[in-house]
Order: structure tokens, then sequence, then C-alpha cells
């Protein structure tokens, strides 16, 4: 089997510091990070919102400091989401 640890560890590192976000491969909009169990105990970053990312990879994350745009990340990290033409989900 794969050690997968140093895939990982690569990865927090890439979104280790403070204001560091996420796009998802090409996306546009600006998600907010936390780690989350992986793998065999492992800890990657996912996104607060808990998207789905099909194929999901460490790799599919893109680290960017632009202020987040999601408005649940917004909404989890108590930030103000603005006007936004996303509609709400089931009265959220």
């Amino acid at each position: 089997m794969t050690d997968i640890a140093p895939l990982a560890a690569s990865t927090r590192a890439r979104f280790g510091d403070p204001g560091v976000h996420a796009i998802v491969r090409t996306g546009r909009t600006v998600h907010a990070v936390t780690l989350g169990e992986w793998v065999g105990e492992e800890e990657v970053p996912e996104l607060l919102c808990h998207t789905g990312v099909a194929g999901w990879s460490p790799a599919a994350l893109q680290p960017t400091r632009e202020p987040i745009t999601c408005a649940h990340c917004l909404r989890k990290t108590g930030g103000a989401a603005g006007p936004s033409s996303q509609l709400p989900l089931f009265g959220e």
C-alpha cells in the first residue's frame, strides 16, 4: 500500500498560513478551508461548506488569498455574505 502521509503533509503545508483559502480546480468561488480526516487518520484541507469535489484529490484545491465568496462558507465563518445571486437552499 502506498504511504499517503507525504501527500497529506504537502497538502496541509499549502494551506497552513492564516488567510489562505481555496478554489476548486479552475472554479471562481473562493471557499474557507479547514482540516478534515482523510485516509488512515491523515488530516488534509477540506472546504468548510463541505461542497463535494468530484474525484476528490488533494490537488483539486488551489490555494488563494482572495476573499471568501462562497455564501455558505461566509455564513459559517460569521462573515457578511453581501448581495448574492445564490439562492438559499431549504430555507437556510
